[in-house]
């Protein structure tokens, strides 16, 4: 490694969330460039999942190696366990969710429920006032509104704006995003440049607690009681034939082609999931197309909520490109959506983030037609 810059003590204090990976540690440096008294916590989360799945699964609270980045860079490093809060806040509402017949995004609820909850809550008690992670986002000020705006990366390709819907103004007020202005090319490159050890390091696209991204294999050895349970049911077309056996209606999610094993003359995608019956109805791609869906649990983020029927491209997953809805609001927490382009595979329990250009107006979870 390279000689690690200094730090003034009179400069403003940061806490750093940092899992030992090539974004959080590469953040150390342009947090200090801009200023900044550096401090990396990282949350250990996910140690109850590797008692029970040891090196399948992948951790991304990696201490150790955040430890020598600290060291590195010459500031404090501190480990705080959380596994409980994370199997309570994360791990349980994943099952459940599956169980529902919904497709969860563990993600969005850990960002919220546990790494700014607890990021503050520790800056808090040292008395820092700013907190920082490695995610590729942006935050501003808007002067006008009086209101704080979260923004799309730079990076079109690692934008991670989609996961941060649920953040709070109070908590933006107080977070800085150092990765947001650049992409992950420059990232690896400055990593590279300072010497770091995980410049040249893969990165896991998994579910952090997820062996082998198999969710079924997690599910069947995490709840193995609740699994067996289900036992077989049936795939049914809309007008109600049986056409098939399943192995239970939580291996599928609305949209999936993959592995359904029917062979009916055409391509076959899930269309509903009935867990009371354990019946999962295929059909047609066009079948999938959805003109509407509720949404719950809305937040929004970078404008106050609307009182009239607002237009904004909505993004229903992760990559997706977007498409243009009219989102009419019903209550505080609550819209309905009407797409204005062809919609598929709008699936209950994803998220559904309402952008106007780079801005996240907010977001909120699909519950369906």
């Amino acid at each position: 490694m390279n000689k690690p810059l200094s730090h003034k003590a009179d400069n403003p204090r940061i806490l750093l969330g940092m899992s030992g990976g090539v974004d959080s540690s590469t953040a150390v440096y342009l947090l200090q460039e801009n200023g900044f008294d550096v401090k990396g916590l990282t949350l250990s989360l996910t140690c109850s999942m590797a008692s029970l799945f040891g090196d399948t699964i992948h951790p991304r609270d990696h201490a150790e190696r955040a430890k020598r980045v600290c060291d590195f860079f010459g500031i404090p490093h501190e480990t705080l366990e959380r596994c409980t809060l994370f199997e309570e806040r994360v791990v349980n509402p994943f099952v459940r969710e599956y169980f529902s017949g919904r497709t969860p995004n563990p993600c969005v609820e850990c960002n919220r429920f546990v790494k700014w909850d607890e990021l503050l809550k520790k800056a808090d008690e040292e008395r820092i006032p700013y907190v920082a992670t490695g995610h590729y986002a942006r935050v501003r000020y808007n002067e006008s509104t009086r209101r704080y705006e979260l923004l799309k990366g730079k990076d079109p390709k690692k934008d991670q704006s989609y996961y941060l819907w649920q953040l709070t103004q109070e908590q933006l007020a107080r977070t800085r995003f150092p990765l947001g202005d650049l992409t992950k090319d420059r990232i690896k490159i400055i990593a590279s440049e300072l010497g770091l050890e995980s410049a040249n390091t893969g990165e896991s696209q998994d579910i952090c607690f997820i062996p082998g991204d198999d969710y079924r294999e997690f599910l069947r050895e995490y709840v193995p009681d609740q699994y067996q349970s289900v036992g077989t049911g049936y795939f049914l077309t809309q007008d109600g034939n049986i056409v098939g056996e399943h192995p239970g209606f939580f291996h599928f999610t609305i949209g999936q082609r993959r592995g359904l094993h029917l062979a009916l003359g055409y391509p076959v995608y899930v269309l509903e999931i009935h867990p009371e019956s354990n019946e999962v109805v295929v059909g047609s791609k066009e079948a999938l197309i959805r003109s509407q869906t509720a949404v719950s649990r809305v937040n929004w983020v970078s404008i106050p909520a609307p009182e009239k029927p607002i237009e904004a491209l909505v993004k229903i997953r992760y990559r997706h490109k977007g498409l243009r809805a009219l989102l009419n609001p019903l209550s505080h927490d609550k819209i309905f959506i009407k797409f204005i382009d062809i919609s598929e595979a709008v699936t209950p329990g994803q998220s559904a983030v309402f952008y106007h250009g780079d801005r996240v107006l907010g977001g909120g979870i699909i519950e369906g037609a």
